[in-house]
């Protein structure tokens, strides 16, 4: 009785934490990105409800897994931020705590499907779809998201206790996503808890190789599927309240360990290398393109019969998720981390007592970029190491993508100043993040349309050249575009640090 009688504070107090966090500003972002898939620019046919309700798996994989991740590490955080673990159950039991958080996750995603959901019977409406509201498909589309968003969201919960730092929790939730993804094109089973809405689809595809046609038609669930979907939701749910009632706080934690005292508070590394010597920053930088290169070296090399074996196809598959969807929030994640120990206690006005606005953002800005192009220089080497060691490709590597590659690193000069003035800006450490991956599907947008000089991260993709790497690339607009967002979010962030301290910075 007790613990019920305190659920519904806890999800209040979940509620007064979120504000100015944006969570509902993230929401509206999510259900536009939803629009934009789904309905701008597709002209209707015969099959245009089947369209959508095969699509919104598809886009909401990787949509909702992004916003589930960025909610969850929004709730622990502040606990971690404050050494809140051991005085909460002081207040209320850890139970309570676990489930409100829950609960706060549960209605923001209850939020978002009905918005989603309004927003496909409006447009489905206006665009004059043939046939009555599939009302069935609507309800099957809808419980699929609840169950699988809960999932995903319980597990970074889960991921945010367990590491205090929440780059890890975040790269691991990203990680995942990229791997459901990818699992989408070679089986529909919920092989990992980010698989599981592909695998609830109501709606299933039927591709003729021989004619290139595809067929969309209604499928039917199967108990396999409605199981494990409903095991990964109670195991990680139950799993989740067993830690969470942990009695001793680190004790979950990992990295969180006594670590050996540097021999001199000096060193020879710049301040904000020292602030990441303990922190394996460069796991997602490694792991993250590595396994984009893996899902599109598999692409590949199981679709010879529509793609050629020539090194652009390669690049292109390897390249393709990443460059449009997931090297950008990487970069958002490592300014966050970067901003992280400035926002924590009263460090804020703390760290300008010993330095300058202008050094401080510069040394940011400069060590994000250090890291980026280190990520681009082992994006490189993968690329290379596959096509001539591993798939043999015949004749030589394009001359243009050493172009690109050095294109695709001054690009992420520009989007590193933009993340670092964000995380600068909000003092969540997921926001950032969140902003980036709704840019860079902003960007791929802006791309298809030609402006591609439009924001930071559609340079990106077009320096890249993560759809064509013997495409068009305009090297005087793209270093004109970048030097001019460096200079802009560099000189807004140093003016921003100058009229900020500690009490007017929410």
């Amino acid at each position: 009785m007790n613990l019920l009688a305190a659920f519904p504070k806890s999800v209040a107090v979940e509620f007064k934490k979120s504000r100015h966090k944006h969570s509902l500003l993230l929401l509206v972002i999510a259900v536009v990105l939803n629009y934009f898939y789904l309905f701008h620019g597709n002209t209707p046919d015969r099959q245009a409800w089947y369209n959508v309700f095969y699509a919104i798996p598809m886009i909401n994989t990787l949509i909702l897994s992004v916003l589930m991740a960025v909610l969850a590490s929004q709730s622990v955080d502040m606990e971690h931020k404050g050494n809140m673990w051991n005085l909460l159950p002081t207040l209320e039991s850890r139970a309570s705590v676990y489930l409100g958080k829950i609960l706060y996750g549960f209605i923001h995603l209850t939020l978002f499907c009905l918005l989603q959901m309004g927003m496909v019977i409006l447009m489905g409406g206006r665009l004059g779809y043939e046939g009555n509201i599939p009302f069935s498909l609507i309800g099957i589309t809808f419980t699929a998201e609840l169950v699988s968003g809960m999932i995903v969201y319980q597990l970074q919960c889960l991921l945010s206790l367990l590491f205090p730092s929440q780059f890890a929790a975040l790269s691991i939730g990203f990680g995942g996503t990229l791997t459901g993804l990818f699992l989408a094109y070679v089986s529909t089973k919920a092989w990992t808890p980010w698989s599981v809405l592909l695998s609830l689809s109501p709606i299933g595809m039927d591709y003729q190789r021989e004619t290139r046609s595809v067929t969309l038609f209604l499928r039917q669930l199967t108990p396999l599927e409605i199981l494990t979907a409903l095991v990964y939701l109670f195991g990680i749910f139950l799993l989740g309240l067993y830690l969470f009632t942990k009695t001793e706080q680190g004790a979950l934690s990992i990295g969180t360990g006594k670590q050996k005292a540097s021999k001199s508070v000096h060193s020879g590394l710049p301040v904000e290398l020292i602030k990441l010597k303990r922190n394996p920053i460069w796991i997602p930088f490694l792991l993250i393109p590595l396994i984009s290169a893996v899902i599109g070296t598999f692409n590949f090399t199981q679709n010879q019969g529509i793609l050629q074996n020539t090194w652009e196809d390669l690049w292109t598959q390897q390249s393709l998720f990443l460059g449009i969807f997931f090297l950008a929030p990487l970069v958002g994640i490592l300014c966050s981390l970067l901003w992280r120990m400035e926002h924590q206690d009263s460090n804020w006005n703390l760290i300008l007592t010993v330095t300058t606005p202008e050094k401080l953002v510069k040394d940011k800005w400069m060590t994000a970029v250090l890291l980026s192009s280190v990520c681009i220089l082992w994006i490189a080497f993968i690329y290379l190491f596959t096509g001539k060691i591993i798939l043999r490709l015949p004749g030589e590597v394009p001359e243009l993508f050493w172009i690109r590659m050095l294109g695709a690193a001054v690009c992420l000069s520009a989007v590193s100043a933009v993340q670092s003035m964000l995380s600068m800006i909000f003092r969540s450490f997921a926001v950032p993040i969140s902003l980036a991956f709704a840019g860079s599907i902003a960007g791929l947008w802006l791309t298809v349309k030609g402006a591609y000089y439009a924001v930071p991260y559609s340079m990106l993709i077009y320096g890249m050249g993560s759809s064509s790497i013997t495409g068009e690339l305009n090297v005087p607009v793209l270093l004109a575009s970048c030097c001019f967002y460096v200079l802009a979010a560099l000189t807004c962030s140093i003016l921003f640090l100058k009229k900020t301290d500690v009490r007017t910075h929410v």
